[in-house]
């Protein structure tokens, strides 16, 4: 009722056009500051450049999921949905493991669309094991892993703010794509950037559940406030 009511309104309109401009100018100058880092060629390889090489590669009705915490910040920056019901992550709270059952949802309800799940190497932990179910049940997701060996979203804030960590390394370079494999899909792990590409290539064709498990700069830190005390 309340957007028929809008639609239906004679009376008089703001013109707004003024604020979109301004809106458009912002954000064109915004995309093109992220332009070197979208192509960054540093190693290890920064998180950035992951969204780079992903983002040529999804089209327009692509379901991307997120699960994860640092890593999965830099999807909210880079990555662009074109529809409604195109974008799932973790919700206010945070809470990992949801990215599998979201992505099985998703490929049941959209069995046409690319589905994307985007995974912190943390959140690997929480729900690999349901590659299990893409399998048995002929489900094709592709996976990423941003594998920086650490739970980067608790460690780096606390060194910026006490100047030290606790309980916050996993294990450097673990092979999640070969949990993937054993488990009847496929995958492989990615340590040069300009190899990105190409293995999201494959595994976009591959037509089984498929994890890229690309090693990332564990200095390279998100910029938000609380890394930046």
């Amino acid at each position: 009722a309340t957007l028929r009511g809008l639609a239906e309104h004679t009376g008089r309109r703001t013109d707004h056009g003024a604020w979109i401009a301004e809106l458009r100018a912002a954000e064109d100058t915004g995309r093109a500051a992220e332009t070197a880092l979208l192509a960054a060629t540093a190693e290890p390889i920064k998180p950035s450049r992951i969204y780079g090489e992903l983002r040529r590669r999804l089209e327009p009705d692509a379901v991307v999921i997120c699960d994860g915490g640092d890593f999965a910040s830099y999807a909210g920056k880079f990555v662009e949905v074109h529809r409604p019901g195109c974008w799932l992550d973790t919700g206010p709270y945070g809470c990992l493991g949801n990215g599998i059952g979201y992505a099985i949802a998703a490929r049941v309800a959209r069995p046409e669309a690319q589905v994307v799940v985007l995974l912190g190497d943390g959140a690997a932990g929480f729900g690999l094991m349901d590659v299990d179910s893409l399998v048995r049940h002929g489900l094709p997701v592709v996976m990423v892993v941003g594998n920086n060996g650490m739970w980067g979203l608790e460690k780096h804030p606390m060194r910026a703010i006490y100047g030290w960590d606790v309980a916050c390394d996993l294990q450097p370079g673990c092979r999640y794509d070969q949990v993937v494999t054993a488990l009847g899909g496929g995958g492989e792990t990615v340590s040069d950037p300009e190899a990105i590409g190409p293995a999201f290539d494959r595994a976009f064709a591959s037509g089984v559940p498929y994890l890229v498990n690309v090693l990332t700069d564990p200095s390279d830190v998100y910029p938000r406030s609380s890394n930046l005390a």
